[in-house]
């Protein structure tokens, strides 16, 4: 699955990437999701997940609360899990 960056949040420590893939649902075909990319400047802390949501506003209150709370890369998987299994508890 290849990804394609539409949107940068910034803080202090970290960039909060929102992104961009298609994926192949055989019901449906082909469909944009949207998922988030964590890092630091110098690229040592990194993290992905590019299936969280197909709806693009969730995905980017994750991202926006993620930035503002300084959310290490390390615990994307971890908050997008839970975010994707309920998507209200944010």
């Amino acid at each position: 699955m290849s990804s394609t960056g539409l949107f940068i949040y910034k803080n202090n420590e970290y960039n909060y990437e929102i992104i961009k893939s298609t994926v192949f649902i055989e019901e449906y075909g082909n469909a944009s999701v949207y998922g988030i990319r964590a890092y630091n400047d110098d690229g040592s802390e990194y993290n992905i997940v590019e299936d969280i949501s197909d709806d693009f506003d969730s995905v980017e209150r994750l991202c926006r609360l993620m930035c503002s709370e300084n959310v290490c890369p390390i615990h994307l998987v971890n908050i997008a899990e839970d975010f994707i299994n309920d998507p209200h508890s944010i």
